[in-house]
């Protein structure tokens, strides 16, 4: 190669450098995406708290969760900023623990969906939930393995995750979402998983037609209020 061509190739890769969008920092990640998350309460018909987790919103008017953060509940409280208001069970997929609502009147906006077929390990990412009650924190983290099940595969990453944490969003470094935060292997250190974003996709659009009011309302069967354990855990 000569060295005007070398001279070339180096400008050329050093433009197209420049000209590239620089990388969102940690504190633009957190500003969209945490207008996708939201809390999560399930109750007794007595008003008693029974679940608290954490939510995301895949359309503007419906969340999806993990289901062993509702699943004791009759009645489901979604929290936003200052906003509360009650959610309506319209959908589920119980093999892989995923739970849509419908909630309106809360000022969230859906995510933006990333592909989780490209996730790779070594990958950062950022986790964002109501980790024992303190609403939309931000965690960084990398992904740290990528996990079969019987159910497919697991995200496994170093972002923290804790009690209150599950069904919260896991997103990329630019913003997109690509798991939901499901559970922690407690037994370990920093073992933490979500599922890929596209089976919550999937459940949001199965779900998006028993959104309206005229509706017949969801129950989940009851074997999910028992003890729950993850399918990469057994």
């Amino acid at each position: 190669m000569s060295a005007t061509r070398a001279l070339l190739l180096v400008a050329s890769a050093v433009l197209a450098q420049a000209c590239a969008p620089p990388t969102p920092t940690p504190e633009q990640v957190y500003e969209e995406a945490s207008r996708s998350v939201a809390m999560v309460y399930a109750a007794e018909p007595s008003g008693r708290i029974v679940g608290r987790g954490s939510g995301v919103f895949l359309d503007r008017e419906l969340l999806v969760t993990s289901c062993h953060v509702i699943a004791r509940g009759k009645t489901f409280l979604v929290g936003h900023r200052q906003k509360r208001s009650h959610a309506r069970l319209v959908g589920y997929d119980a093999e892989r623990d995923l739970c849509a609502l419908h909630v309106a009147g809360l000022d969230a906006v859906a995510a933006r969906i990333g592909d989780a077929a490209a996730v790779r390990v070594g990958q950062r990412v950022y986790a964002i939930g109501t980790p024992e009650g303190f609403e939309l924190t931000l965690s960084e983290g990398l992904v740290s393995g990528l996990r079969e099940s019987p159910a497919g595969p697991y995200i496994q990453t170093t972002a923290a995750l804790s009690e209150g944490s599950s069904g919260g969003g896991l997103f990329d470094r630019e913003g997109r979402l690509i798991g939901i935060t499901s559970f922690v292997y407690s037994s370990g250190q920093n073992l933490n998983f979500a599922a890929p974003v596209n089976w919550a996709a999937a459940l949001a659009v199965k779900a998006s037609g028993a959104a309206s009011t005229a509706a017949p309302e969801v129950e989940l069967p009851p074997e999910l209020a028992t003890q729950w354990r993850h399918p990469v855990l057994r």
